[in-house]
């Protein structure tokens, strides 16, 4: 649908993160975001077994706080939510190198177990 250069402000989840979207034109909206096409477990699940979100901590290590990401938005979810692909590259600030060059966080997240595909 569209593409947009987004900013990480936090991971909630697994699947879910604040990003500060650039909109262009000097206009940035905070907002948060899903990741598009998989599932991982609540934060109230890992609460209560007692285990570590290691799905939210793979995402903080590969796209920490200020790290600049292509947010590549598919739809919206039933709570308003935006759906998107989350491509990155570590180290990088350049939206080309990013699409040429990036990774789908959602791919990395299954590819390593931690997250499930997921459809509507």
């Amino acid at each position: 649908m569209f593409q947009y250069e987004a900013k990480i402000i936090r991971w909630v989840d697994g699947d879910t993160a604040w990003l500060d979207v650039d909109l262009g034109f000097y206009t940035h909206r905070e907002t948060d975001v899903r990741l598009a096409g998989i599932n991982t477990p609540e934060r109230v699940e890992y609460r209560l077994q007692g285990i570590q979100d290691r799905a939210r901590e793979f995402n903080e290590a590969r796209c920490p706080a200020g790290s600049k990401v292509i947010a590549d938005i598919t739809s919206r979810d039933k709570y308003g939510r935006w759906l998107a692909r989350i491509l990155y590259l570590p180290g990088s600030i350049v939206r080309e190198d990013i699409l040429q060059n990036g990774r789908a966080l959602n791919d990395d997240l299954i590819a390593e177990g931690l997250a499930q595909p997921y459809k509507k």
